[in-house]
């Protein structure tokens, strides 16, 4: 390699290195720090093309099972575990949804691909007998990858494997119209590679935890998820296809029983009754689509977001902050988390996303009154307005021990912080705050 070849090389591994630093991103849901090279869009979009090209090549042999007595069952179901899955991915409830029964009676599989892309395969029924509780588990499982952009995230690695040259070049699109469709095709290519592609063990123990929830919640047994593993373990010499894509460590089925401890009084509420209501149609309506006598699916997504429930991925986190127990002391160790989570922080701000921008600042934990402040933000939006009143005086009592936003730095952004705090402790308080910010402007 001369020289000129090596410049070349080491300035593709800077750029390639920049391009994975730039595209981590924190799930909402879970917590987790993901390799993101791509749009949400982008991965919808590439997982439609490819849905609707391997959708469309099993119609021709006659492969998708329609108009049947199963196909109703499947579509009520799945409608179910919708409805719980909008409750916490709210946006989720604009995804076009879609299910598909594929026939092929010796393949024991499923998937969710990114925007809610699904299929089940027939072996479930011919193979395993699966109840409807069974199959209600295992969609939640593949809803649960989808939510927790477990497809995007395997399109991302698909990037840095085997396409990353073709790929890379959506990062900088054109105009373009050949390119455009190179850029579509690709993107296609890389979404069906996702679905062969194995899920990570954390992906896994993710959907496991998101789909029994969403199952227990939409009124199917929990328990049905371990006798499903257990069906499909049972397989012998001819292992289920599911566990080429969804590996199966040893203890899985004894973590699904813990899990199963902690969903059933969600399972429990939900067969009594207690919260039963309309649902809206996310199989066969637009979004602002109202059937008689229901909701559409946006108001159906405004009501529950401003629900506070969390998934039980964050509820220790949510209940520390809704009962005013989050309290900060992390600094160095933080800094740099926070300084990643700021940004995205202020979107969830600006998009009204309460509960995941409490849970987001408290995992941070970072010490400053920008931390306080979002938090009291957060209280506010969800009607805690005692609480609110806690997180801003800490906010205060922050500032007065040298942690501020309105540092070196200024990590504040445009927020009206001391007019908010004011507003919410009293005109006593607005002084005060603003003599601190005139102070700390000075000392810069």
């Amino acid at each position: 390699m001369n020289r000129t070849q090596g410049f070349g090389f080491a300035r593709g591994l800077l750029i390639t290195l920049l391009v994975l630093a730039s595209g981590c991103a924190t799930n909402t849901i879970t917590g987790r720090s993901q390799l993101m090279l791509m749009s949400e869009e982008a991965a919808i979009q590439g997982a439609v093309s490819a849905y609707s090209s391997m959708i469309g090549q099993l119609s021709k042999k006659n492969q998708v099972e329609v108009a049947s007595p199963r196909v109703t069952r499947v579509r009520e179901i799945t409608n179910r575990l919708i409805a719980e899955a909008v409750r916490f991915r709210p946006d989720s409830a604009g995804w076009a949804w879609e299910v598909q029964v594929i026939d092929e009676p010796k393949v024991v599989n499923a998937f969710c691909m990114a925007g809610g892309k699904m299929g089940i395969y027939t072996g479930f029924w011919e193979k395993l007998k699966a109840t409807d509780d069974e199959i209600a588990n295992v969609m939640g499982h593949e809803i649960g990858h989808a939510l927790a952009s477990h497809t995007r995230e395997k399109m991302s690695m698909a990037m840095t494997v085997g396409v990353s040259t073709a790929l890379l070049s959506v990062l900088a699109s054109s105009r373009n119209t050949a390119d455009y469709q190179r850029t579509q095709n690709t993107m296609a290519l890389a979404a069906a590679l996702a679905i062969t592609l194995p899920n990570s063990r954390e992906a896994e123990t993710e959907a496991d935890q998101i789909g029994i929830e969403l199952a227990a919640r939409a009124g199917f047994d929990p328990r049905a998820a371990v006798t499903l593993w257990q069906k499909m373990a049972k397989e012998g010499d001819t292992p289920a296809e599911f566990f080429s894509t969804h590996p199966a460590p040893e203890n899985r089925m004894q973590r699904l029983q813990l899990l199963v401890a902690k969903v059933d009084p969600l399972y429990q509420a939900a067969r009594s009754g207690k919260t039963a209501g309309p649902l809206p149609d996310f199989l066969g309506m637009a979004a602002n689509e109202r059937p008689l006598g229901g909701v559409s699916r946006d108001e159906y997504a405004a009501r529950v977001a401003a629900e506070a429930q969390v998934m039980t991925f964050v509820a220790e986190e949510f209940e520390r902050f809704r009962k005013g127990e989050a309290v900060f002391s992390c600094t160095t160790d933080c800094m740099f988390s926070y300084g990643y989570q700021r940004g995205s922080w202020k979107t969830m701000h600006d998009k009204g996303q309460w509960r995941e921008l409490a849970v987001g600042v408290v995992k941070v934990g970072y010490f400053n009154d920008f931390s306080y402040f979002m938090l009291g933000e957060a209280a506010t939006g969800l009607g805690f307005k005692e609480v609110a009143k806690i997180y801003y005086a800490r906010a205060l009592e922050a500032r007065k021990a040298g942690r501020t936003c309105a540092g070196a730095f200024n990590t504040c952004g445009d927020f009206p912080m001391d007019e908010r705090i004011a507003a919410a402790l009293g005109s006593a308080t607005a002084g005060e705050a603003a003599a601190q910010s005139e102070n700390i402007n000075k000392n810069k």
